[in-house]
């Protein structure tokens, strides 16, 4: 085996390790919805202990990546993926951290999720996990079409979650006894929010990292 060879085998570990992990968050993110919206606290609970293989995995694709930039000096393309691999696992690991914090708002929710607003929830859900997939997708096989997708459908996933907060301030208004659960909600919502914000961050940092490697071609 060469050693460009055993390089590239070490970029290709490095590679499939985040889209595992970005797996990983992207499902906490499901079932934390599907717990929220069922009142499900063991489900919940699951999700939260599941924050620790995320972390796992930041820490181990860092160390990953650090050494090979160490051990290796790359340059040109594989010094720049590497660079952004940082970058990726940090978002992805915020990523399981919002999951987290949903399916806290689960447990302190207790299964009083207004009726009115699971619709709301679930589609926000969704259009979060499509927009943070094809993020994970852009990492795997960059395309500027799809970057510039992931940014541009933010716009939806932002106007969706306002009016879903809008929705709720009304509810607060006619509920006014039901205020501490419904602020509950909004947060929610929130983290859900965050998530796509999640992944328009890394769909713009490869987005720079490709641009700045055609720029020196």
């Amino acid at each position: 085996m060469t050693l460009r060879h055993h390089f590239q085998e070490r970029l290709e570990e490095i590679r499939s390790d985040v889209i595992r992990m970005g797996g990983d968050a992207n499902e906490m993110v499901r079932l934390a919805v599907e717990s929220t919206l069922n009142g499900d606290l063991e489900l919940a609970n699951r999700v939260i202990a599941a924050d620790d293989r995320v972390d796992d995995f930041e820490r181990a694709v860092v160390n990953k990546t650090v050494i090979a930039v160490m051990q290796e000096s790359p340059v040109a393309a594989d010094l720049r993926f590497l660079v952004s691999t940082l970058g990726v696992v940090s978002e992805i690991e915020k990523v399981g951290d919002d999951a987290v914090k949903l399916a806290r708002r689960a447990t302190k929710l207790s299964g009083q999720f207004p009726p009115e607003m699971r619709v709301a929830l679930l589609e926000l859900g969704e259009a979060a996990r499509r927009s943070f997939n094809s993020s994970i997708r852009l990492f795997s096989d960059y395309s500027t079409e799809l970057s510039v997708e992931i940014v541009r459908g933010d716009k939806e996933i932002d106007t969706a979650y306002s009016q879903a907060r809008n929705k709720v301030f009304n509810l607060i208004q006619q509920n006014p006894e039901a205020t501490e659960h419904l602020v509950r909600t909004i947060e929610a919502f929130h983290a859900l929010e965050h998530v796509a914000d999640h992944a328009v961050a890394i769909a713009v940092r490869l987005r720079m990292v490709y641009e700045a490697e055609h720029t020196q071609i």
